[in-house]
């Protein structure tokens, strides 16, 4: 499995313009040409995962609307399977896998979604085991590429069990500041330096409105 960690972020690695706010307000930034670049990765992958806030708050599609019918399985990891029904991943027709834990299963949700055509997966007893996860994946789903969209939160969880191959940004130049904010990765992060996730630069590249940042996991 190849992991990917692409995302959005300021020079000072924020994510949204404040907690609980969306992080399109960002993306209000770029130009056509960007926005293509995007989805043309998403045409590239089997798979794309978002946290349960990023449903929440930017109600994404996560589609690749410049390519039809070239669309990756969408993955939403939650504990407890709370999601607004309303939300575009669950209303749509789009392929659409919820993976949630033995203690946070929703039977009454899960009838729902079936109903719906979108896939469950029950994976980890009081919090998703992404390792496990992937490896589900990789056996019964056909996906063999993911690339993870997610917040501070769902980032940290991938990094920390070291699951994350590459880590593409498109910084912004701007600085957005605040001690709560979102930045890329949150967590319960590192005290010691032997135990921090290393990459090497193998890509920068300055564009009109963002620098590309391209790393891969160093051996």
């Amino acid at each position: 499995m190849k992991t990917t960690i692409f995302s959005q972020v300021s020079i000072d690695g924020k994510l949204t313009l404040g907690a609980g706010k969306s992080s399109k307000q960002l993306f209000s930034m770029f130009e056509e040409p960007d926005i293509k670049y995007i989805h043309k990765f998403r045409g590239l992958i089997d798979a794309i995962m978002v946290g349960k806030n990023t449903i929440q708050y930017d109600d994404p599609m996560l589609t690749n609307r410049y390519e039809e019918n070239n669309n990756p399985l969408r993955i939403i990891p939650t504990t407890h399977m709370d999601i607004s029904l309303d939300s575009h991943v669950l209303a749509d027709d789009g392929r659409t896998l919820i993976v949630t834990t033995e203690n946070g299963k929703n039977p009454e949700m899960i009838s729902i979604l079936k109903d719906r055509n979108k896939d469950v997966l029950i994976c980890g007893q009081d919090k998703v085991d992404f390792a496990k996860l992937f490896r589900e994946l990789e056996d019964n789903y056909n996906v063999h590429s993911i690339m993870v969209e997610g917040g501070g939160f769902l980032n940290w969880n991938v990094l920390d069990q070291d699951l994350v191959d590459e880590i593409i940004i498109m910084q912004l130049p701007i600085i957005i500041g605040g001690v709560t904010n979102i930045t890329l990765v949150d967590g319960t992060g590192y005290n010691d330096l032997d135990f921090v996730k290393k990459f090497k630069v193998v890509e920068v590249l300055p564009n009109k409105n963002y620098t590309l940042l391209r790393y891969q996991k160093a051996v």
